[in-house]
């Protein structure tokens, strides 16, 4: 498996960094481009809406659900393009780790993390078809999802609370400017999966990677040459670290704001479904905004869980390694080998954090102190 070439979402708008050649990298530049501009073109029409309907609380949380998680997504593209020379140290050491002798346990870990990072792919990516689906396809049948108004709609209501300059109700108008939009939101949601899902991959290959290392201490004792086993422990063990601090260095900042548009935007689906269910007068449109509203608060909770689950899960993996290496047999070696395994101890006890991805009992423990 060739972990350091790709052919998915990342490589599709330009974020997976460049391994080779002038070529590549003009390719994925043109790539990059590409995508910046027609997110930002969705974007600036949602502000310019959110200007028009300044003071209207239903039609501000209307266009500010969608106008973060638009917004969050162009930040995230930017601090990823800004982190290239990170993530490919990251791309590299995962590639290294792929192409290395290993016994076929080891593999088989290493592959049943791929699997599940695989399976989350695909979860995305059905969640992102789904919302597209109801964000643009479904207002070409008639159904909308959001609240027309007079303040920035014309008389050829557009899938997305948007205010142009021009006149869209002019058939080519229209069509470019609807298409403009269609195309903007679906590559918003390609860089959502390419971000998340790279950031899925890596948890658990890391994940993976401190369990094989678990496997290695539980042999140490019965190794031959003690302490040359043992200088390869230590030497991995400082590679994950490492491996560790990369992840840190490129998603804190993207996570820090993910846990932000979290509960911004959570407020305010759950405003506006409360606003819809109050109504009197519920019909097929209502039905359909409240069914939208539903879908993206369980993503939001569904997103957020996987964030605190795959702190936890890399805390939980590094402990398990410490409590390995405190439960040696070290009485059986001799004084000297034994006083070296307290080098591994040091190194290995205290567990990887990744701030602002605290699990979900880390969180309650700390307001509980």
């Amino acid at each position: 498996m060739d972990i350091s070439k790709s052919s998915g979402y990342k490589e599709l708008v330009g974020l997976w960094p460049k391994t080779n050649g002038t070529k590549r990298s003009f390719n994925s530049d043109i790539r990059m481009g590409f995508a910046f501009i027609m997110t930002a073109i969705v974007s600036i029409p949602f502000v310019h809406a959110l200007i028009r309907v300044w003071g209207n609380m239903a039609l501000m949380i209307d266009n500010l659900r969608l106008t973060i998680p638009v917004l969050t997504i162009l930040l995230e593209f930017v601090i990823m393009r800004w982190k290239q020379t990170v993530v490919l140290t990251i791309v590299e050491t995962m590639a290294e780790d792929w192409t290395a002798t290993k016994l076929s346990t080891e593999r088989d870990v290493m592959i049943k993390q791929a699997r599940i990072a695989r399976f989350l792919i695909i979860f995305g990516s059905i969640i992102v078809t789904t919302s597209f689906t109801t964000l643009i396809i479904l207002p070409c049948f008639g159904v909308q999802i959001r609240y027309p108004t007079n303040l920035t709609d014309r008389n050829k209501l557009l899938p997305l609370q948007t205010y142009y300059i021009y006149d869209t109700d002019k058939d080519l108008l229209y069509v470019l400017t609807f298409l403009s939009q269609a195309i903007g939101m679906l590559l918003s949601g390609i860089i959502f999966i390419a971000i998340n899902a790279f950031l899925g991959f890596v948890i658990l290959h890391i994940c993976g990677q401190l369990e094989n290392f678990k496997q290695r201490i539980i042999n140490l004792v019965s190794c031959k040459d003690f302490n040359k086993a043992l200088s390869s422990s230590i030497v991995t063990h400082l590679r994950l670290i490492r491996y560790a601090d990369n992840i840190e260095n490129t998603y804190t900042l993207i996570l820090f704001i993910l846990v932000l548009q979290f509960g911004i935007v959570f407020c305010l689906c759950g405003f506006i479904i409360l606003i819809v269910i109050s109504d009197e007068k519920l019909n097929a449109e209502n039905f359909s905004q409240i069914s939208y509203l539903l879908s993206s608060v369980i993503c939001l909770l569904s997103q957020t869980f996987f964030y605190c689950y795959g702190g936890d899960l890399i805390t939980e993996q590094c402990n398990a390694v410490y409590q390995t290496i405190c439960d040696l047999e070290w009485y059986t070696l001799e004084p000297r080998k034994a006083r070296n395994l307290i080098l591994l101890m040091l190194v290995a006890k205290e567990p990887f954090l990744l701030k602002t991805m605290a699990g979900y009992i880390s969180v309650l423990l700390a307001m509980r102190n």
